[in-house]
């Protein structure tokens, strides 16, 4: 039996809390598991952002990706950023992560969005390689730059 990818809706925050926890840590964020599901929760409550998750035949949660509804000026068309992709570790190397970006990716296509954009760190050159090879074309064009606004949430 096949693992399956579900939309998230609120009742399922708890089960995809524990990942969404473990893949903050991955990227330096403290340990909090109880803000990460209230963030969840918020997201899915007021459908700000969309989350898809692999759950295996036994129920566990493996991996999800979230997905934020935005717009692009320059395309006057809708756009989806897949902000966060995560596989736990014991669940890696088996197309799982693939599976999700191409649910992500599905579920983009039926929304008419123009284009998926995402961003990862300049050293985790397993996720560059990884999305180079499911399409995804680095941008030469533009430049990120951000600017802290408070520094309290990490």
């Amino acid at each position: 039996m096949a693992n399956i990818i579900l939309q998230a809706n609120e009742s399922h925050c708890h089960d995809i809390a524990p990942l969404f926890n473990e893949y903050r840590q991955f990227y330096g964020c403290k340990d909090d598991l109880e803000a990460g599901e209230q963030f969840i929760r918020a997201r899915l409550r007021e459908g700000s952002s969309v989350i898809f998750f692999a759950r295996s035949p036994q129920g566990l949660v493996l991996g999800f990706v979230q997905l934020y509804p935005s717009h692009s000026s320059l395309h006057l068309a809708p756009i989806l950023i897949l902000n966060d992709v995560f596989v736990t570790q014991h669940a890696r190397c088996v197309g799982l992560g693939r599976a999700l970006v191409q649910r992500a990716t599905d579920y983009a296509r039926s929304q008419e969005a123009r284009y998926l954009v995402l961003e990862t760190q300049k050293e985790n050159l397993r996720a560059q390689g990884f999305y180079e090879a499911l399409g995804f074309v680095r941008d030469q064009q533009f430049l990120t730059y951000e600017l802290e606004l408070n520094s309290r949430l990490k």
